[in-house]
């Protein structure tokens, strides 16, 4: 019996490290199945269109959409570890005694703030969307950016990699894009 009576108060008074390890180890298990959700539309999006495509054509669109849809999977990864980690911190800010209402409602008040401030960086997240959205670019694309040129590796929330000839890897801030030259976007 005193074996018992330890355990339960060894857990009684670590409660707060327990509760705080259960939410990073459930932010970690909610990431993952996201990413792998992400991942498996990204697949049955690619396939269905090999099945849905004519055959004359099937080979230029399947490439490009398998493209697009690699870069929108690649942003949507990239949110989803934003909410996650953000969710994550507000919990433990929880457990540690802080108010959540108050720091939800300073968070509103502080996101405020910071958009103003931080207008390029919201200018970066919008132009990345509507990149991807409209198709102007997707992994593996040869683009000229205007400095840059080259190859895109990967398009996230806020940034572009493209590497160039000489095997420059250039971060391409999505906001400061002002143009995109594809040469491999084919007219549908």
């Amino acid at each position: 019996m005193t074996s018992w009576t330890e355990v339960t108060a060894f857990l009684g008074s670590n409660a707060t490290v327990f509760r705080i390890l259960a939410i990073l180890f459930g932010a970690v298990i909610v990431r993952l199945i996201v990413v792998m959700t992400i991942n498996r539309v990204i697949a049955r999006v690619v396939a269905d269109d090999v099945i849905s495509t004519p055959r004359s054509s099937a080979k230029t669109h399947n490439a490009r959409l398998t493209q697009r849809t690699q870069t929108l999977g690649s942003v949507l990864r990239s949110f989803a570890n934003w909410v996650v980690g953000a969710v994550a911190i507000i919990l433990i800010l929880g457990e540690l005694g802080f108010e959540i209402t108050a720091i939800v409602a300073s968070l509103g008040i502080l996101g405020a703030g910071i958009a103003l401030g931080a207008q390029d960086i919201i200018r970066d997240i919008f132009n990345g969307m509507f990149m991807v959205f409209e198709d102007q670019l997707g992994v593996g694309d040869k683009v000229d950016l205007g400095d840059v040129k080259g190859v895109v590796e990967e398009v996230t929330i806020r940034i572009t990699k493209v590497r160039d000839t000489k095997g420059v890897l250039w971060f391409v801030r999505n906001g400061q894009i002002q143009r995109v030259a594809n040469f491999d976007h084919k007219l549908r």
